[in-house]
């Protein structure tokens, strides 16, 4: 029963070595924030799991796809993502079906 407007999560995920999880995790902590500016974002999580390697998961909530597909068509996107290896990486949009 999902319709154009329902709430979209995006979930990207990917494993690094242990050595550049660190450098890694800092830019997490300290990016930017562009996509928060977006209209339709609701919220970012970034999740981490392992040893070597690391496993980062970043969790994000939109408002519905179309406000998510404007954003991964943005110079925002674009220049977060440039000069990033993201060779192996997951990524996949759900629908939120309940809460």
């Amino acid at each position: 029963m999902s319709s154009p407007e329902s709430t979209v999560v995006a979930i990207s995920r990917f494993s690094v070595s242990a050595t550049v999880a660190c450098d890694l995790e800092a830019r997490f902590v300290g990016r930017p924030r562009l996509a928060d500016r977006h209209a339709g974002f609701l919220s970012c999580e970034i999740l981490k799991t392992g040893r070597n390697p690391v496993t980062f998961v970043l969790i994000t909530r939109w408002k519905n796809r179309g406000m998510l597909k404007a954003y991964l068509q943005s110079d925002d996107f674009k220049s977060v993502h440039a000069g990033t290896d993201e060779t192996g990486a997951d990524f996949r949009v759900y629908e939120l079906v309940a809460t």
